[in-house]
């Protein structure tokens, strides 16, 4: 009788834990909304995504060419490199967005990192994506780390999206260490301008 009680106590403590690997935050790949990455001419899909302050960011409501940017997390030191070297770019005639899944509390630490190199501060909004539903509908979710602690992170990429959130531009780095550069991201931007 004692044998089979262990028996039933591990069973259940080996359902809990398959429950909880299970998270609702996390989807399965078969899940996901989008697993190739939009191209251009797609649109982007809308979302509304709370800033470094706290403010809700609707991306239908800037006007304009919007330069998205998805990066891995706060602790990337990759992505704080690229977010700190972003900040030469003067934003005039667009609005840069910079999206990972770190939650408010962590972008704010984020903008304390870049701004400790004494270069002034990421003068455009860090956005939280909890559950990395936008990563998702841009199709940048990286497989690599599916089901580990820090599932949900997006493949470093970039979009530029014109006045109608079509894709006029993008790169999508399968290797996290490899971004664009800011002249190359300008150099697009200038091209969009010119249109």
């Amino acid at each position: 009788m004692m044998k089979d009680l262990t028996s039933a106590a591990m069973l259940v403590c080996l359902l809990a834990f398959a429950a909880l690997a299970q998270s609702p935050n996390k989807p399965t790949m078969s899940e996901r909304s989008r697993t190739d990455a939009l191209t251009v001419g797609e649109s982007a899909p809308d979302f509304s995504l709370v800033d470094d302050s706290g403010k809700t960011v609707q991306l239908s409501a800037i006007k304009g060419t919007k330069v998205i940017v998805f990066y891995r997390a706060y602790w990337c030191p990759f992505c704080v490199r690229q977010l700190a070297d972003l900040r030469a770019l003067k934003q005039e005639g667009f609005t840069i967005l910079a999206i990972s899944p770190d939650p408010v509390n962590r972008l704010k630490e984020t903008k304390a990192k870049v701004a400790k190199d004494g270069k002034g501060e990421i003068p455009f909004a860090l956005l939280s994506d909890p559950g990395s539903k936008t990563v998702d509908a841009f199709g940048v979710y990286d497989p690599t780390y599916a089901g580990q602690e820090v599932d949900g992170i997006p493949r470093a990429s970039i979009f530029i999206l014109d006045n109608d959130q079509k894709v006029v531009w993008a790169n999508v780095s399968m290797d996290y260490k490899k971004r664009p550069t800011v002249d190359e991201i300008r150099k697009a931007l200038s091209q969009e301008a010119g249109q």
